[in-house]
Order: C-alpha cells, then structure tokens, then sequence
C-alpha cells in the first residue's frame, strides 16, 4: 500500500482535495508501519498546500498522533486552536478538531481539559451525524474514566463508541485502540477472561492491518495483564515484540517497567536497572502522564537498594494526581509504615478506604484490608486481605499481603509464632512459584531474626544459559520446533500470536547459544541423551 500511494504522490501538485486526500492516506500508511517521522513530513508538507476542510483536519489527526509519538503533543495544540478560528468549517469539521485538541490534552497529561474539550465536541455536532468525530470524542471520554479510576464507568463508553464505529473500514485504527483500552479496563476489574481475549483480538486485528503502533499496544496491555496474574515469563515476551523505536513514548516507558519490575523481584538488579536506563529516553516525551508500572519499577529500585524513605517519594509525588494507580497506593502506605510516616500511611489508607467504598471489585476490597492491616499491624486483617487478592487472581499482591500478616502476628505483644510462621511460608511458596528470588532471600533473612526458618522450597529456574534456562513456555516452543513447526503452525497450537512466538524462539536460540531451528533440534536431542 505504501509504495502505491507513495507513487501516486510522487511529484504531483498538493493543491487539490484528491492528491491531498492521497497524501494523507500515505502519511497514515507510514504511520501504522511504523515510520514515525516519514508520516509527519508528508502530512506537514500537504498542511502547507491543501485547502480542504475536510483533507486538512484528516492531515491534522495524522500530525496529532505523530506529534504524541515524539513527545511534542503540547507545542501543537496552538496550530489546532487556530485552525478553529478558519473560515468555512461546518460543526462536524470544529468537532473533529475539538477532538484532536481533547487528544492533546490527554496526551500531555491535563485530564480535565480533554474531558471538556470532548464534551464540547459532542455538543458541537448536535444533530449532526460523523462517526469518527463521535466515536473518537466516547474514547477520549473512556480514557479520562480510566484515569480517573472510573473503571465500571469506562465500559459502557467503550460500548457505545465501539457501536458507531462497528463495520467502518475508515476507523480501524479508532477500533484497535478501543479494543485495548477495554482489554485494560477488564484487567482493572479483575474480569481476566474478557481482559485477555480484548487483547488477544486486538493483536490480531492490528497484526492483520500491519499496525505496527497498535500491534505494540495490544502487546504492551497483555504484557500488564500478564504481570498482575503472575504469568511473568509470558509477560516479558510481550512486551519485547516491537522495537523501542516504533512505539509511543507512554508505551516504551509502560513496557520497560514491566520488565524492570519483574528483574527485581527476581534479584536480576543489572537487568532492570538496564530497562529503567532506556526508559528515562522516554520519561520526558509524556509530559504529566503517570506511567503506573514505570512508577514502580523506580520506586522499586530504591527499596532495592536499602532507600525505602526515596522508594516512597517517587511514589508521593505522583499520587497527588487523579492518575495514580492503585498499585501504587497499596506499596505507598507499605513503605510509610515501613519508615513509621504515619501521617502519609493514614491519608492514603482514606483514600482507598473511598475508592473501594461500594466496589464489588476483588482486588480493591483487598487493598483496602491491606492498608487497614498495615497501619493497624492486624495479621487477621491482612490474611483477608491475602484472600481477597487470590480471588482476583494476583498473587504477588497476595505474596506482599501473607508477608505483612507475618510480621505482624510475630511482632504483636501477644505473639503467635503458628500464625506468623504459617502466613511467612505461604508468602515465601508464592515467591519462589513467581521465581522472586529477592523477595524469598530477603522474607527468610527477616524471619531469622524472629527465630522462624523455612524448609528447603522446590528448586526453581537458577540457569541463565543452556536447556534448563529455557523457561516453561519457551520449552513448548522449543518442542515444537523440534517437531518442524513453523512460528504460524506454534502460534495457533499455543494460542500466541506469530510476533510473539518469533521473540520466544529469539530467546530460545540465545540461551542455547546456536543460531537456527536446527541447531535447536540438535539441542534439544543433546539434552535428552544427557537426562537419560
């Protein structure tokens, strides 16, 4: 498609709506594959030349997205205040920039504007019909819901713009985008089945269509997915599938916090620390947005590193703002009782307190026990809690939850050292299951000095190279390429997607240190002679 439109293009005057129209099409065509700066050049270069209302605000949109994928979303937002006050626009041509600006605003972070802004596009068109000015104003609307941590009010915004642009070839892209902000506020409800099959569509949809934007969106939300539920291996080929360079900033910076997060947890400090390195490359493209697993993973860094009053600030400063996830506010009130800042512990454990108030969502009620347990240093309290993030199905938070139950039934003045030793080998089972290496080596050295020791647990992954470093998923893989499976073949016997089997067999041919399927076959026979 490229390459015909780009001949179509090609030295032909930028004068008129039809070869503007072409331009555009060819801007967008390079933006999906990938070629950020491309489709900004042409869709700047056509902006110069085309009068059309209708070919300049698709133009607009196009430099709108480019602009968001190098971080200069803010320094644009006067050309579209401008482009306002141009004579001739019908109310379906302001909507549509009253769209863009809504875009904008949300890009850098100022929710409440693009609430605004959105709305007011709405109303701007009153009884006019335009589909991609509807449907584009409900998802600027479902992502401040989003943000605002109005989960069960995102769906039906979803729902209803997923029904205007339903069967519309023209909105593909507003599709895709749709499909993963629901797949993420699934996961956000702890409804994982919905979350993971939204995704999984997305993926293939935008696989299909060749976006290669999209296509690192899908990833990157099944990536977060995969995190909560403790699929961490699956998780960190996820959200390797795409170049850095072919993804928006927020995106690159979300995915690397993912990894960085799980590095940690697993005692591979040089690993994440490399990813949190590539991401501070991004952190100043994004503006005022929080990157909820970003935040984290820096957070993280220096709780690692025995800095637990610096691992709370990185959290504090972004909690102030209507983005900051409750992830977030469940480590924040850990840490402010860790370092005795009861007064943070208390203010924060209120506000969960209102946002689970009325939530029939598992792992918010959990949360709320466990802040409650923390500042009340109540074992019982934070067993519930633990049993509440089982229902949801997170078991690192149950993990955190069993560990905090531990310290507090051996610290209190009535101690009860069955309680405290049964919730600390519950918590240091669900870290060795999740392969967090640092969090069982850290648990059984607290427990020591309370008397309490645990058994040897069952041996997991230690090999960073060679058969045994080949992680479950990986060893299906590797079988069936054995087997002479091609990645499409593997891809739907596994139920992955081709993108993310080829960055599994990447991984596989690096641990093995060989080069080809073959080599594989060759290993994999090796290592069979050698286990008998």
């Amino acid at each position: 498609a490229v390459a015909l439109l780009r001949r179509a293009v090609r030295d032909a005057p930028l004068d008129d709506a039809v070869t503007g129209a072409l331009a555009c099409r060819l801007a967008d065509a390079y933006f999906g594959v990938g070629n950020v700066a491309q489709a900004e050049r042409i869709a700047d270069r056509a902006l110069d030349r085309v009068r059309d209302p209708d070919v300049r605000v698709d133009l607009y949109t196009t430099v709108v997205q480019c602009r968001a994928m190098t971080g200069r979303s803010a320094e644009f937002l006067n050309e579209l205040n401008h482009a306002l006050t141009q004579p001739g626009l019908q109310p379906r041509h302001r909507a549509r920039l009253l769209v863009l600006i809504a875009r904008t605003h949300r890009y850098i972070g100022e929710v409440d504007t693009a609430d605004r802004v959105a709305t007011e596009a709405l109303e701007e068109l009153g009884p006019v019909e335009d589909r991609w000015a509807t449907g584009w104003a409900l998802h600027v609307l479902s992502l401040v819901a989003m943000v605002r941590g109005d989960w069960a009010g995102a769906l039906p915004l979803f729902e209803r713009a997923m029904a205007v642009v339903r069967g519309d070839p023209a909105l593909i892209d507003l599709t895709l985008q749709l499909r993963i902000n629901q797949s993420v506020t699934f996961g956000a409800l702890d409804r994982y089945p919905e979350a993971h099959a939204a995704a999984a569509q997305a993926r293939e949809l935008a696989d299909r269509t060749g976006s290669v934007v999209r296509l690192s969106e899908a990833q990157s939300a099944l990536g977060q997915l995969l995190l909560g539920a403790g699929r961490w291996d699956d998780a960190l080929a996820e959200v390797d599938v795409v170049a850095d360079d072919r993804k928006d900033p927020g995106v690159v910076c979300c995915d690397h916090g993912v990894a960085a997060i799980i590095h940690f947890h697993r005692g591979e400090t040089a690993a994440a620390r490399q990813h949190l390195d590539v991401a501070a490359k991004y952190w100043e493209r994004i503006g005022d947005r929080v990157v909820e697993s970003l935040v984290r993973a820096r957070s993280l860094a220096f709780e690692y590193a025995g800095a637990p009053e610096r691992a709370l600030a990185v959290l504090t400063a972004v909690l102030a703002g209507e983005d900051a996830g409750e992830d977030l506010l469940g480590d924040a009130v850990r840490l402010a009782t860790t370092i005795g800042d009861t007064r943070t512990a208390t203010n924060i454990e209120a506000r969960v307190r209102a946002l689970a108030a009325g939530s029939a969502v598992p792992h918010l009620g959990a949360l709320a026990l466990y802040c409650r347990g923390l500042l009340d240093r109540d074992g019982t309290t934070l067993l519930r809690a633990a049993d509440g993030y089982r229902d949801a199905g997170r078991p690192l938070s149950r993990a955190k939850a069993l560990e905090a139950a531990a310290i507090a039934f051996a610290k209190a003045k009535e101690e009860d050292r069955g309680s405290a030793r049964a919730a600390f080998t519950h918590a240091v089972d669900l870290y060795a299951e999740l392969d967090a290496q640092w969090d069982v080596a850290r648990l059984r050295a607290l427990f020591r000095a309370f008397g309490i020791r645990r058994g040897p647990t069952v041996k997991h992954r230690q090999a960073t190279h060679g058969w045994d470093s080949l992680t479950p998923t990986e060893g299906r893989i590797a079988a069936l390429v054995v087997e002479g499976l091609s990645n499409p073949q593997i891809a739907a016997r596994l139920y992955l997607s081709p993108r993310t089997v080829g960055t599994h067999v990447s991984h596989i041919l690096n641990k093995l240190g060989v080069h080809s399927r073959i080599d594989i076959a060759r290993e994999a026979a090796r290592h069979q002679s050698a286990s008998g």
